[in-house]
């Protein structure tokens, strides 16, 4: 629970806050602000907004609200740039002025919007945890995000980022292989039908099917068998199937994005046109 220095002053003395805090029964969390019980992340984040209504919770700290990330140590939250606050290490401020639509309220906390949220987390987070973090949220928010990134100046990063999504992986072998096709300019089908059968990735111009095999799915013999088969009839169809295990996506990714994309490019310019 939170308590403001305002609203405690008409209940008790000054000594008697003091004596609260030296005591442990309240947490001074930022000037003027106390906490009354534990202090989790959700009861610093209503600190915040007690100490600065104008906040409004960004980058980190709204994928944490909005459910997109795991609850960070770090808050971070916009105030308007004309605003200067110095801040405890477990917060950080960002001074931008934000537009109303780029703002939202969520568990009755101010928060940047999904979109806005994901665009802000890609310049503070690691690279292969922003893909991650796009791959996974991006399709929700997309409209958004399209448009809020048609109207941003000076951020190709952020375009680019948006070209190679892979908000349709089934696993996180798929999502890698598929950004890295993406960034060589080829766009395949992710998890399309093909007759009977699924392909992880198929390209209908070259008739040509790239499988990640997992060894987990694909190591007990009523699978292998059914993968034999399931192979044995997409070839007899016409399709060219090549397969690589994820451990192979995780250790020479370039190598075996590389040897598809010449493959696929080959049949494209060789297959007769119809």
């Amino acid at each position: 629970m939170i308590r403001t220095r305002r609203e405690l002053l008409t209940e008790i003395s000054p000594a008697t806050i003091t004596n609260r805090c030296r005591t442990g029964r309240y947490t001074r969390l930022l000037p003027g602000i106390y906490s009354e019980g534990s202090s989790t992340t959700f009861v610093k984040c209503q600190a915040v907004v007690a100490w600065l209504p104008e906040a409004v919770f960004s980058h980190r700290t709204a994928a944490w609200l909005w459910n997109m990330l795991q609850e960070p140590e770090l808050l971070e939250a916009t105030i308007p740039s004309a605003c200067y606050r110095r801040t405890p290490p477990w917060l950080r401020l960002y001074r931008r002025d934000l537009r109303p639509d780029w703002t939202d309220a969520v568990w009755d906390l101010p928060a940047t919007t999904p979109a806005r949220t994901l665009l802000d987390c890609l310049t503070v987070m690691p690279n292969h945890d922003a893909e991650r973090l796009i791959d996974e949220h991006a399709h929700a928010a997309s409209p958004d995000l399209l448009d809020l990134c048609s109207h941003l100046k000076g951020s190709p990063a952020l375009r680019r980022q948006l070209r190679t999504a892979a908000p349709d992986a089934a696993s996180e072998p798929e999502r890698l292989f598929t950004r890295a096709l993406t960034s060589r300019g080829l766009h395949l089908l992710a998890n399309h039908p093909v007759g009977p059968f699924y392909g992880d990735f198929v390209d209908p111009h070259s008739r040509t099917i790239i499988e990640i095999d997992g060894r987990e799915f694909h190591s007990d013999p009523t699978t292998f068998r059914a993968d034999r088969r399931r192979q044995n009839a997409l070839v007899l169809a016409g399709w060219f199937v090549l397969r690589y295990a994820a451990a192979d996506i995780y250790s020479c990714l370039d190598t075996c994005a590389d040897e598809a994309a010449r493959l696929i490019r080959h049949r494209r310019r060789n297959r007769p046109a119809r």
